[in-house]
């Protein structure tokens, strides 16, 4: 290869980028600085809850950047994937986010009287 087409992969590949595990996607729900509180969701369509307000990144668990949002305590998540201290979940809203695995619990039961 001579030096050109050296440049022009670099090039490529420096504006594309290597990410090879795929981001979750928001399932076309805005990107919020607001809380989000989805805690009136169904406890069987969501059984796990964020047990401490909890900033969430739509990219990847990387800290290196201002996060997308925030879950309040109590929203209902589904845990999609552990991936060791953080996991992806999916919240009744349709954001799906990476979020810190020591935040979520299972969701306890609702009980009526």
């Amino acid at each position: 290869m001579n030096w050109q087409t050296v440049l022009w992969v670099l090039a490529i590949v420096m504006l594309t980028g290597c990410n090879p595990r795929p981001t979750p996607h928001q399932n076309k729900q805005p990107l919020t600085k607001q809380p989000v509180n989805d805690s009136v969701s169904s406890s069987s369509s969501y059984p796990a809850e964020i047990i401490e307000t909890s900033v969430y990144y739509t990219g990847g668990p990387q800290q290196g950047r201002p996060p997308e949002g925030e879950f309040i305590k109590g929203t209902r998540v589904q845990v999609l994937e552990n991936a060791g201290s953080y996991s992806i979940v999916r919240s009744a809203a349709g954001i799906e986010a990476y979020v810190s695995t020591g935040a979520i619990n299972p969701a306890p039961e609702k009980t009526t009287d």
